[in-house]
């Protein structure tokens, strides 16, 4: 994990331990360590509010979500026995906690994933399973679709030979589809995508993944929410039996209190009795703009980003300082 060199299990009992958990928000490749949200909530509280000596450290991986993260707290955060653990909540997450959503925008193999997932056992319960050591891509060469796919044939009715490795984005998510529905355990979840979405709208409209991949009349619709929640379960449950708080951060990007995404994870919150800190809200009361906390060109956060992501934590310690036993 990209981060400082952690304190020791001893070090860290003897502060108010904060272990943030998330994916590339909470990696923050982009910003240096000095501006990354959890250190700068270390300085501001030794400011602010020095009697609960605050200490943090930082887990985030690119690409994952809360299912995939539970090794995270497992096997590392949880050696430092943290008394609050934050999970950092963006808009993507619904979808990195779905194997198989995941896989077809990340070009893996569902069926050998890099990370641990969640998936149905014969029963219908829920079940995790560890990730494959022999995980592989899925193969799709150059990005250039099988000879006789429907893609292939529309491509080449309207533009001619297709360049190699310059196939469209949203065509190659398409690929990736048509190859997984031909895994028998995949084509019945799968064929209602191929067919209620036309090649012309889209090649001339490419429509976003998640946007084809959430449409309720579908089958997939609904189960990434339903692992998202069982990670929660699986997140509160680990924590609590560790004596330590588990809190959630929204990203900015999920928006205010109408976006379906944010009031989707405010609702799995408030059932579990798990507080929901606000990014966006807290810039708000500031009198600022959302759109400042991220690069112009890239949605991860920029140093006021993180620092924005700090501040909105730093108000609620405050108002929570029973966190750290104080």
């Amino acid at each position: 994990f990209l981060d400082r060199e952690p304190l020791t299990p001893e070090q860290a009992a003897q502060t108010c331990h904060i272990a943030f958990i998330g994916d590339s928000f909470v990696e923050a490749l982009e910003v240096p360590m000095a501006d990354k949200f959890h250190v700068r909530l270390e300085e501001l509280a030794a400011r602010a509010l020095p009697r609960l000596d605050i200490s943090t450290s930082a887990y985030g991986r690119n690409a994952t979500g809360q299912i995939n993260q539970l090794p995270f707290y497992a096997e590392y955060a949880r050696s430092l026995h943290p008394k609050l653990v934050v999970l950092v909540f963006v808009h993507n997450d619904f979808r990195d906690n779905h194997k198989l959503l995941a896989a077809i925008g990340k070009n893996w193999d569902p069926d050998r994933s890099p990370y641990m997932v969640a998936e149905r056992t014969a029963t219908g319960a829920i079940a995790l399973r560890p990730p494959d050591p022999a995980w592989r891509m899925l193969s799709v060469p150059s990005g250039i679709p099988e000879e006789g796919s429907r893609v292939l044939r529309w491509l080449q009715r309207k533009t001619g030979p297709v360049p190699r490795a310059e196939l469209p984005h949203a065509q190659r998510l398409r690929l990736r589809v048509e190859l997984l529905a031909q895994r028998p355990h995949y084509q019945s979840v799968l064929e209602p995508y191929l067919s209620r979405s036309s090649e012309s709208a889209l090649v001339d409209k490419p429509r976003p993944l998640g946007k084809l991949l959430e449409d309720p009349a579908l089958p997939l619709f609904g189960e990434d929410i339903e692992f998202t929640a069982f990670a929660l379960d699986e997140f509160q449950r680990r924590v609590a039996d560790d004596g330590a708080s588990l809190w959630i951060l929204l990203s900015s990007n999920l928006g205010n209190a109408s976006n379906p995404l944010r009031v989707i994870v405010e609702d799995l919150a408030e059932a579990r009795g798990i507080p929901v800190v606000s990014q966006h809200d807290y810039i708000i009361r500031q009198g600022r703009k959302p759109r400042e906390v991220h690069f112009l060109h890239d949605f991860h956060w920029n140093p006021t980003g993180h620092q924005w992501a700090a501040e909105a934590l730093l108000e609620r310690l405050r108002q929570r300082p029973e966190v750290c036993g104080a």
